[in-house]
Formats: structure tokens, C-alpha cells, sequence
């Protein structure tokens, strides 16, 4: 009984907020249009999902199990995204970031003629999976 105590709360995961948020995020979203502003999100590793709206303005929006957010976590590592150089947006556009302190990468797409690599993709609708 005694170990389960002490085991506890050592499992508790850490719970963050808007303006403190850990050193690694993933992003994501899209922007451009008539209006040229972006709406994004940013998945924690703890499951906890923040939605940016428009204006700027972060808010706890979701949250998932930590295996999922894990999971996609590993995944972004494995297709290289810290690592990744793509920039071609279009009229609409779409972004995947990776964020690990200071150290920010960011992809983004949405010209029909330089489609971004489909697995690229694959990970932006598994993010957007989440939000339903």
C-alpha cells in the first residue's frame, strides 16, 4: 500500500497553461486567405491540445491520451521535422512546426505546383484528427 502511495504521485503528469507552455511543442495549422490570418494549435506531449485563434489569443482547447500525443511526437521525429527545409505556401496555406526550446522548424505548404511529401501530410491530418 505504501508503495502505491509514493508511486502515485510520481506518475501525475504536469499540467500547463497557455503562457507556460513546456520547451517541446508540436504546431499546426493553416493561414493566408482574404484575410491572412492564421488559426493553429499546439499538441504537448502530455495530451493537452491549445487552439490560437485569429487574434493571437491561446486557449486550452482538448486533450488527448499522452500514448496518442507520444505517438505522434515519435512520428514528427522520425520524418525528420526539427530537421526539415520546406517553404512554399500558397494563396491558403498549411504549417507544421516542431519546436525544442529555442529551436523552432516550421514547413509550410499549400502550392498546388510543390506539394508537400505525403507522409508530411499524413502526420497534419493526424493532428487535425484530434480536434473532432
Amino acid at each position: 500500500m505504501l508503495a502505491v502511495m509514493l508511486i502515485g504521485p510520481a506518475c501525475k503528469q504536469t499540467r500547463y497553461t497557455a503562457d507556460k507552455l513546456p520547451e517541446k511543442l508540436l504546431r499546426w495549422g493553416s493561414g493566408g486567405g482574404v484575410v491572412g490570418k492564421e488559426k493553429s494549435w499546439i499538441l504537448l506531449e502530455n495530451g493537452q491540445i491549445f487552439a490560437t485563434d485569429i487574434m493571437g489569443k491561446t486557449t486550452e482547447s482538448n486533450k488527448v491520451s499522452g500514448k496518442k500525443a507520444k505517438s505522434l511526437f515519435k512520428t514528427a521525429e522520425a520524418l525528420g521535422i526539427a530537421k526539415m527545409e520546406f517553404n512554399h505556401p500558397g494563396n491558403l496555406y498549411y504549417f507544421l512546426e516542431w519546436q525544442n526550446g529555442d529551436m523552432v522548424s516550421r514547413i509550410v505548404w499549400g502550392d498546388k505546383n510543390l506539394p508537400v511529401d505525403k507522409s508530411v501530410e499524413a502526420l497534419y491530418n493526424d493532428l487535425n484528427a484530434l480536434l473532432k
